[in-house]
């Protein structure tokens, strides 16, 4: 993926200013900040999700904005913050939604869907829930079942807005896990997370994101022996040293 020039915002308000940066094949890129800083909206921009405000992401050769939109869910999964409206559906119902790109005319899923399916339930541990009903299901729970849904779509590029929240510190630590595991496999990662301790251990990169509109992209090393987490957030001395040993 090739970002180039990319201005994020809404309507006329330019939010992130000229982002340029490429994520190689299984990196994983976590966006970091403050509140309000935007980095849901630069995410959106960068997904596809909302247009934005310039310039362009590339996936290969291929502009994102010209692959039609079921090519483009073979290559990429997203997980958002928004909960989706289920009637009668199960965990597993909602897992399997993410196959809708590899189902036939009929909307048929064939053995290997399943196989995704199941799969991507026992990466992140809701195989037990499979035949429960979703709206019945904890928070947590539910949003186990999104990611699930993203992974199984096997795409080569996998969005993650905020995706530990809801997510006590078991689960936290476990979907880390998973992330290493595709990442390994060659998925490209890129996500938000409020938990910088988290975003500085699994990520090769993070993306500052800061609220005056600029971004700027550093390595965990540089971005901890540089201490611009306190400079990031506007942590007072007291407040950098209390956190900064989970740094080390």
């Amino acid at each position: 993926m090739r970002i180039e020039n990319l201005k994020a915002g809404y309507h006329k308000n330019v939010i992130i200013q000229d982002l340029s940066l490429e994520l190689g094949k299984g990196e994983v890129l976590s966006l970091i900040g403050p509140n309000g800083g935007g980095k849901s909206t630069l995410l959106k921009s960068i997904s596809g999700q909302i247009k934005p405000l310039g310039g362009t992401v590339f996936i290969g050769k291929d502009d994102i904005k010209h692959i039609p939109v079921k090519q483009l869910s073979k290559r990429m999964s997203i997980v958002t913050t928004e909960r989706v409206r289920t009637q009668h559906m199960t965990c597993r119902d909602v897992v399997m939604a993410g196959r809708l790109p590899y189902s036939d005319s009929l909307g048929l899923f064939s053995k290997d869907d399943q196989s995704s399916a199941g799969r991507a339930m026992e990466l992140m541990n809701i195989g037990d829930l499979a035949d429960k009903s979703y709206e019945a299901l904890s928070d947590g729970q539910k949003q186990r079942a999104l990611i699930a849904r993203a992974i199984c779509q096997e795409p080569e590029y996998l969005i993650m807005d905020e995706p530990t929240s809801y997510l006590d510190i078991r689960h936290k630590l476990d979907l880390m896990d998973v992330v290493k595991k595709l990442s390994s496999e060659g998925v490209s990662i890129i996500m938000t997370l409020h938990e910088p301790q988290l975003a500085l251990r699994i990520s090769e990169r993070v993306l500052m994101v800061r609220q005056d509109g600029s971004a700027e992209c550093a390595s965990p090393k540089e971005v901890i022996e540089s201490g611009m987490i306190k400079e990031l957030y506007g942590l007072t001395d007291e407040m950098y040293s209390f956190i900064s040993k989970s740094f080390v």
